[in-house]
C-alpha cells in the first residue's frame, strides 16, 4: 500500500489547485475576471489572451512545511517563471507572479520579504536569491539556480518585484470554509451542503474540459455567478432541488427491478392503445419522478404530508376530467363502443399531460407531475380508460 500513500500528496496537490482556482475567481473584485488552468501556469488570470496573474499552488499535508531560501518549492517555481519571462520579456513585464502555499515562512527569508506587505523589500530578496543561487550546494536545485543567474539583472529585478507569496494558506480541508462563504450568500442553511456539492461538481467538469482542450479555454467570474444563481434558485424555501436528469432513459435492467405492482401504469396505457414510443417516454417520466421524489423523502426536504397533499390535488383534477369524459361517452342514447372508449381515454390522458400542476410554485419540471400521475395509476387511484377499474383491479389483487 506504500504506493497509494505516495500518491496522496500529489493528488491532494492537484485538487488543491482546482479549488484555489475557484476560490480565486469568487474572491476577485473584477467582474470580468477569467482564468485558465495549466496553460500559462497552475492557474492564470487572463486579460486579452495574456496572463496578468500567474499562480503556483503548493499544498503540504504536514503544516510544518517551510518555504526556506533553498526550498525546492520556491526555486522550482522561480525556474518556471524564468522560462516564461525569457520567452516573453515584454509581454510579462506587468504580470504578477503568485505563490499560494500552506507552508510557513521564517523571518528574514526571501519568502518573508515577499509575503509581508509591511516588510516587502525587493532589493533584499534579490540579494538573498542571488547569494543562494551562487553559493548553495543543493544539487537538486542547481538547474534552477543557473536559470535565474543567467537572466539579466533587469529581468531578475522585474521578476522578483512582481512575486507575491501567500504563506500559511488554508489547506485543502480548510478551503471548504472559505468557499462556503459564497454558498451561504446564495441559499438557506438547510441547502448549503447540497449547493456546495453541486457547485464543486460543475467546477470539476469545467476544469476537465479546460484541461482536455487543445485550445485556450477560459472560465470567467460571470459564469460562476450565473451557475451559482441558477443552482441556488433550486435551493430556496419555496423550491425543491432537481437532482435527476429527467431526460435519462432507464435501462432494461433497472426496469426489471420494478415489481409487478409498479407496472400497472403500463397496463393502463395499453388499455387506450398508446403507441410504444409514447409508452417508453411515460416509463421514463415515471422512473425519473419516482427517483426524484425518493430523494426528496430521504433528504427530508418535503413538508409534512406535502407529497400526499400533492397527490390528492392531482387525483381531484383527474377526477374532474374523468367525469367530463364519462358524460361525453353517455351523452348519446346508444351505448359507447370500445373504440369510442379508447379514443376518449387517450384524449383524457393527453389532457392530463398538458396540465401544469406543480408540487411547489418554483418546481416546474413537467416530469414530476406526469411521473406522479403514473404512480397513482399504479395504485388505480387514477385511470384513463372509462372501465380501467373493472379491467385492471385483478392486478392489485394478484
Amino acid at each position: 500500500m506504500a504506493h497509494l500513500h505516495e500518491a496522496i500528496g500529489p493528488l491532494t496537490g492537484y485538487l488543491y489547485q482546482v479549488l484555489i482556482a475557484l476560490l480565486s475567481l469568487l474572491e476577485s473584485t473584477d467582474h470580468d475576471a477569467q482564468i485558465c488552468i495549466e496553460k500559462f501556469d497552475d492557474v492564470a488570470f487572463i486579460e486579452e489572451d495574456e496572463p496578468i496573474i500567474m499562480i503556483q499552488t503548493k499544498h503540504h499535508l504536514k503544516q510544518q512545511s517551510n518555504l526556506s531560501d533553498t526550498s525546492s518549492d520556491l526555486w522550482r517555481t522561480i525556474n518556471s517563471w524564468c522560462d516564461a519571462i525569457k520567452q516573453s520579456p515584454t509581454g510579462l513585464s506587468k504580470t504578477n507572479f503568485v505563490i499560494i502555499t500552506t507552508a510557513m515562512v521564517n523571518e528574514k527569508t526571501a519568502a518573508f520579504f515577499l509575503s509581508n506587505k509591511n516588510n516587502r523589500d525587493t532589493k533584499k530578496v534579490l540579494e538573498i536569491l542571488i547569494n543562494i543561487a551562487s553559493t548553495s550546494q543543493n544539487k537538486a536545485n542547481n538547474n534552477f539556480y543557473r536559470n535565474f543567474i543567467d537572466m539579466s539583472p533587469d529581468l531578475q529585478y522585474r521578476l522578483v518585484d512582481n512575486i507575491h507569496i501567500y504563506s500559511n494558506s488554508p489547506n485543502i480541508d480548510e478551503l471548504k470554509s472559505s468557499l462556503m462563504r459564497f454558498v451561504r450568500c446564495a441559499t438557506i442553511q438547510q441547502y448549503e451542503e447540497k449547493l456546495y456539492i453541486k457547485l464543486i461538481g460543475w467546477w470539476i467538469i469545467e476544469i476537465i474540459k479546460c484541461l482536455l482542450s487543445p485550445d485556450l479555454v477560459f472560465i470567467n467570474r460571470k459564469q460562476i455567478q450565473n451557475i451559482l444563481h441558477d443552482y441556488a434558485s433550486e435551493y430556496q424555501a419555496d423550491s425543491l432541488p432537481i437532482d435527476i436528469d429527467f431526460t435519462y432513459n432507464p435501462t432494461d435492467k433497472e426496469l426489471e427491478q420494478l415489481n409487478q405492482n409498479k407496472r400497472i401504469f403500463i397496463e393502463q396505457l395499453k388499455l387506450i392503445l398508446l403507441s410504444d414510443d409514447r409508452i417508453k417516454r411515460c416509463i421514463r417520466d415515471y422512473y425519473n419522478a419516482f427517483m426524484q421524489r425518493s430523494l426528496w423523502v430521504r433528504e427530508q426536504l418535503l413538508l409534512v404530508n406535502e407529497l400526499s397533499n400533492y397527490e390528492t390535488l392531482l387525483v381531484d383534477e383527474w377526477y374532474r376530467l374523468f367525469l367530463i369524459m364519462g358524460d361525453d361517452l353517455t351523452g348519446d342514447s346508444s351505448p359507447s363502443n370500445d373504440k369510442q372508449k379508447i379514443n376518449a381515454g387517450r384524449k383524457l390522458f393527453n389532457d392530463i399531460e398538458k396540465l401544469n400542476i406543480n408540487i411547489r410554485d418554483r418546481v416546474d419540471k413537467p416530469f414530476i407531475m406526469r411521473g406522479t400521475y403514473h404512480d397513482l395509476a399504479n395504485k388505480l387511484k387514477v385511470g384513463w380508460h372509462i372501465d380501467f377499474m373493472d379491467r385492471l383491479c385483478h392486478l392489485l389483487q394478484e
